[in-house]
């Protein structure tokens, strides 16, 4: 009876977590202007996959590094900045660009730790030879037009701090102070609860 519970057990919890990895890499298909319009930032480049990537707080994404050759839009945007990919796309978009394509990426802030591509796949248009590669004409010649668009050349400085240069997220430098009061505060409790015991042998 026990091995039968078991197995019942072990059956629904594999159909879960394969409806929930189902779920997560799954995108509703956007139309391209509600990709533009929820973009706070829009470049082109490239992921550096040799980065070491950096855990989504609250997503599917891991942050790597995107080098900037062109800033569509966003101020003061640096040459290399932290852009979120589903770990699912890490394959196909890696070999893209070792065949000599780039990504012209549209970003929003979904996650607290980087900017993420808006709806995913939607938000990650690739682009070779200067030309827009989409299955969909209508959604090719969209984003052709969007990229006669004047761009803008990426900066080596911020000034604001929407990105950083350094790739640390804006959270975590407000955290470092948080950090290090946990930390001091761990320290004193350890050394108060020594005191104590010591008092209470003697």
């Amino acid at each position: 009876m026990q091995r039968i519970i078991f197995c019942i057990v072990l059956f629904f919890t594999s159909f879960s977590s394969g409806s929930i990895q189902v779920e997560a890499t799954s995108w509703v298909v956007l139309e391209p202007q509600e990709v533009v319009s929820r973009a706070e930032v829009v470049v082109l480049g490239k992921y550096d996959f040799s980065s070491n990537p950096i855990p989504g707080g609250q997503s599917i994404f891991n942050g790597l590094s995107f080098e900037v050759t062109k800033v569509y839009k966003g101020e003061d945007i640096p040459t290399t900045i932290t852009a979120g990919i589903d770990g699912f796309d890490h394959g196909w978009v890696d070999e893209f660009q070792q065949q000599g394509g780039e990504m012209l990426i549209f970003l929003e802030r979904k996650d607290p730790s980087f900017l993420t591509p808006v709806g995913g796949p939607n938000g990650m248009i690739q682009i070779n030879n200067g030309q827009v590669v989409h299955p969909e004409e209508s959604i090719r010649k969209f984003y052709d037009d969007y990229l006669k668009e004047e761009p803008k050349e990426a900066v080596k400085e911020v000034i604001n701090n929407k990105v950083s240069n350094n790739q640390i997220p804006i959270e975590d430098k407000q955290a470092f102070p948080f950090q290090t009061l946990v930390l001091v505060l761990g320290v004193l409790f350890i050394i108060l609860f020594g005191v104590i015991r010591f008092r209470k042998r003697n």
